[in-house]
């Protein structure tokens, strides 16, 4: 039994780099909390239309996501796209749990299942990006 558990995190460590993963991620959001900190400021202090505050949000996401993504394949041998897709995954399931507690309103709608499938394709692009800048 315990040959198999020790040839189960073998195989799962040759695909998914789980340190480089939870780096990324503490990297994306080193990155998205100043953002969102400085954009808060921005809405408070400007008359800027708070409906574009989603769209704010999101190319934050992307961008908080592609730069860890690539961030935690760098020195990834192989499978960069596998490891910036997990990091993209954790990053909107963090981000979506964490907005969902603070909006009492925990309910998965097409913008939800759009935002995971944005996080997961940045997140391979920038796994990708990652791995091809050595």
């Amino acid at each position: 039994m315990v040959g198999q558990t020790t040839g189960l995190k073998k195989s799962l460590d040759e695909h998914v780099n789980i340190i480089r993963v939870v780096k990324g991620l503490i990297f994306s959001f080193l990155i998205t909390l100043p953002c969102f900190f400085i954009f808060a400021l921005f809405l408070t202090y400007t008359d800027f239309p708070e409906k574009y505050t989603s769209m704010a949000v999101l190319i934050t996401t992307v961008i908080s996501v592609l730069v860890a993504s690539a961030y935690s394949t760098k020195n990834v041998k192989h499978k960069g796209w596998m490891n910036g897709c997990f990091v993209g995954l954790l990053y909107v399931t963090i981000l979506y749990v964490a907005s969902s507690i603070v909006d009492k309103n925990f309910m998965l709608n097409f913008s939800g299942i759009l935002t995971f499938f944005i996080g997961a394709i940045v997140g391979c692009l920038g796994g990708i990006l990652g791995i091809n800048m050595r």
